[in-house]
């Protein structure tokens, strides 16, 4: 259980994160106090009464907080990953990832 706390604590900082919140607004937002958000992100406790709050505050899917696989990997263990799953898309895949790449960089 420690270890689902601690990858959805991060997953949770993420999304936040990603969306541009602090976490006084992600609190406010999904109804609960922000020292509570703060160990939630910490791992310290997990949020089952504020879960489905906080994936609406989040405007995703509550198995979407559950998609944590990449939170513990390293940079390059991500790139290898991304090797692996390159090497198995369809030719017309290639050609949209590399595009995608491209946009980063410009």
């Amino acid at each position: 259980m420690n270890e689902i706390k601690h990858k959805l604590g991060k997953r949770i900082k993420e999304l936040r994160e990603k969306q541009g919140f602090t976490q006084q607004e992600l609190a406010e937002l999904a109804g609960i106090d922000q020292r509570n958000l703060s160990k939630i992100e910490c791992g310290v406790t997990f949020p089952s009464k504020s879960l489905a709050e906080l994936a609406n505050a989040l405007k995703i899917s509550l198995p979407h907080l559950f998609e944590f696989e990449h939170v513990d990997l390293s940079p390059d263990e991500m790139r290898e990953l991304i090797k692996d799953k390159i090497e198995m898309l369809k030719d017309e895949h290639v050609g949209i990832i590399y595009r995608l790449i491209l946009t980063m960089y410009q």
